[in-house]
């Protein structure tokens, strides 16, 4: 008897060991893949803007929902959303890591398309160069690809079939820990940022909140590396592991105060001064 070895699904994880070259397409696995993963990047980014928020200003500062939907669903957010689906469902065979690797690359691409919607006269007027010259753009495309690659995490910790729970509560821990980052070096640059060399003023309160933001942030990351290996899930061990020490490496690099860990020596007192000699004659002289 002989017949060809059984394929599995890249999609929902079932079948044997060995996956084929070319997996076969599901939609209804690929439907709940694209869900969950806009979902995360849209639940993670308005989280991030409202620790933003609120480490900023306290919890009175946040009214009505309008604003912060329309900070959170922006024209680059729109975008990336579009050219996911495109990625998602245009390249039906493509493996899941080859499908997300280009979704963050997607990032860059939808800032630039967003731009160029938004002012087609200045772009037709100053050109493609000035739009990649725009410092804005690229820290938006900066801290979106930072969600998205922690949408990713999350997804694929929230999509795992074995030990589901523990995998997904590592990956929620690890895309918070992520966001509480962000926060912490977004903390440090309004802390010390100022115009005009002005010197900057570090209250008491900036270093109490540096403490709080800091402590979650590394809990965070405790947590998710401890249930990712619960989990016993390699990738999301080595994951929770990198992104720990890179967010460790955060949380010492822009602390508040700037010399909290590595303080200033203290100026040295004046050494006393002796007698000093005032004129001939005074017994504070040499040789009187």
């Amino acid at each position: 008897m002989s017949g060809a070895p059984p394929q599995a699904d890249d999609d929902t994880g079932a079948g044997p060991a060995v996956a084929p070259d070319r997996p076969a397409f599901d939609l209804r696995a690929r439907v709940i893949e694209t869900v969950v993963l806009v979902a995360s990047v849209v639940v993670l980014r308005l989280l991030g803007v409202l620790l933003l928020v609120v480490s900023s200003s306290g919890l009175g500062s946040i009214g009505a929902p309008y604003p912060l939907v329309a900070m959170v669903v922006d024209p680059n957010l729109l975008a990336w959303v579009a050219l996911t689906a495109a990625v998602q469902f245009g390249l039906r065979t493509m493996r899941r890591p080859g499908r997300w690797a280009l979704i963050v690359l997607a990032v860059p691409v939808a800032v630039l398309l967003a731009t160029a919607l938004r002012s087609p006269s200045s772009l037709a007027r100053a050109g493609l160069g000035a739009v990649l010259a725009n410092p804005v753009g690229w820290i938006d495309a900066g801290i979106l690809t930072v969600v998205v690659v922690l949408g990713i995490a999350f997804t694929a910790a929230f999509l795992s079939r074995e030990r589901r729970t523990s995998a997904r509560i590592a990956g929620g821990l690890l895309a918070l820990g992520g966001l509480l980052t962000l926060v912490l070096a977004w903390q440090a640059f309004e802390t010390y940022f100022t115009l005009f060399g002005s010197e900057p003023v570090v209250t008491p309160a900036d270093g109490d909140r540096y403490l709080v933001t800091a402590a979650l942030t590394l809990g965070a990351y405790v947590g998710a590396i401890v249930f990712a290996a619960v989990s016993r899930r390699r990738g999301l061990i080595i994951t929770a592991c990198i992104v720990g020490c890179l967010g460790l490496i955060v949380a010492f690099a822009v602390p508040v105060p700037a010399d909290r860990f590595f303080p200033e020596p203290a100026a040295p007192a004046d050494a006393p001064r002796g007698p000093t000699c005032m004129s001939e004659g005074d017994p504070n002289c040499i040789g009187g």
